[in-house]
């Protein structure tokens, strides 16, 4: 009797390989829209984190600025200034005098680049300021003999101030504001030679500081936006001592808008917030910049990312009020109203800061 022998199977159909097909590509398409969303969720939450950084870092770095304008240590008073600040030392502009000196402790420009800076240096409709303010101090003891009208400061120790720097040393009698043409481990604060910008006169001290004294760096910062070649613009800082020198603080920052809080009534609070060039404050520094006691400081932060959001992103930014301008990062209309291109993200910081040195 013959046994039957069994069928065996020996490889899939052509149906059976057809729906195993399709059952992966199901799976496959359903990983890769977890794959894609998760992708364009970082992406989103990497921008944004990236814009608030932006905001943060800057508004932290201006404001902590603004605090100190103004503050001389001891110095009750405007310091002798021994900086030659003619208009032909070295190149210097006869507008380039007031980045030197204590006074105005802050000054500001609307829409407009700072008075000492050359054309085409900041971006168009941006505001920009300046704030000047001493240092962290240190103690001296003199050695020897300091006469008045000398040139040179001598203390036990290390002086710790570079060949450059603008120096302001103050007591309880008076100051002197001075470009230091010494080494940073000499123990002399000198005034003569060098070949640094302004330089000084051969004014000389204006008192014999013949007991403690206290030495501050001269801080004259400006800030102002920039545009790059191939990247959104930045957060800049132009600071003077110990030489000019201008720094990048943060990129992503494409407005910046400042009105400043005067004091009208002798409070020392602000009645009003205005912007520069209005309120006899005047651009080269004269008028009422003494007054100001605060200043509101308004920036957009964008992402360097594009196509980040579904739609581009729309907001009211008061500060832009009456400003109209069409450029590659936003729209904005005249009643504030802001508009971001190529699905960027965008967002508004504001800190409003008073300067100590004028608090009630």
């Amino acid at each position: 009797m013959k046994s039957l022998s069994l069928n065996r199977q020996m490889g899939l159909s052509l149906i059976e390989l057809m729906v195993a097909m399709l059952i992966s590509l199901v799976l496959l398409g359903g990983v890769l829209q977890v794959f894609l969303s998760s992708k364009d969720m970082y992406r989103t939450n990497t921008a944004v984190a990236r814009v608030q950084e932006a905001g943060r870092f800057a508004t932290e770095f201006m404001t902590f600025d603004i605090r100190q304008a103004g503050y001389k240590g001891e110095c009750l008073s405007e310091p002798f200034n021994q900086l030659d600040l003619s208009s032909n030392k070295n190149g210097l502009t006869a507008d380039e005098k007031n980045a030197y000196s204590t006074t105005p402790a802050i000054q500001g420009w609307d829409n407009e680049e700072p008075i000492f800076f050359d054309s085409n240096t900041t971006r168009t409709g941006t505001d920009s300021f300046i704030v000047k303010y001493a240092g962290d101090g240190t103690e001296f003891e003199p050695n020897g003999t300091n006469s008045a009208g000398a040139g040179n400061l001598n203390v036990k120790g290390e002086t710790g101030a570079y060949s450059g720097q603008i120096v302001l040393v103050a007591n309880s009698t008076g100051c002197d504001i001075f470009q230091n043409t010494n080494n940073n481990n000499a123990s002399t604060f000198q005034t003569s030679g060098g070949n640094e910008t302004p330089g000084n006169t051969k004014a000389g001290m204006s008192q014999a500081y013949n007991s403690k004294f206290t030495a501050h760096v001269l801080r004259s910062h400006t800030y102002f936006i920039r545009d790059n070649d191939d990247r959104p613009p930045s957060l800049y800082r132009r600071v003077l001592s110990p030489s000019p020198d201008t720094e990048e603080l943060v990129e992503g920052i494409i407005e910046m808008q400042i009105t400043y809080g005067i004091d009208k009534d002798g409070d020392r609070l602000a009645d009003e917030y205005v912007k520069a060039g209005t309120n006899n404050l005047i651009a080269s520094g004269e008028g009422d910049w003494g007054k100001v006691v605060s200043a509101r400081i308004s920036v957009i932060a964008v992402s360097p990312e594009t196509n980040v959001l579904e739609e581009p992103q729309k907001f009211v930014y008061p500060a832009a009020a009456d400003i109209e301008r069409d450029d590659e990062y936003a729209l904005y209309e005249d009643d504030g109203t802001v508009t971001i291109k190529n699905n960027r993200v965008a967002q508004v910081y504001t800190a409003t800061v008073a300067i100590r040195n004028r608090l009630p």
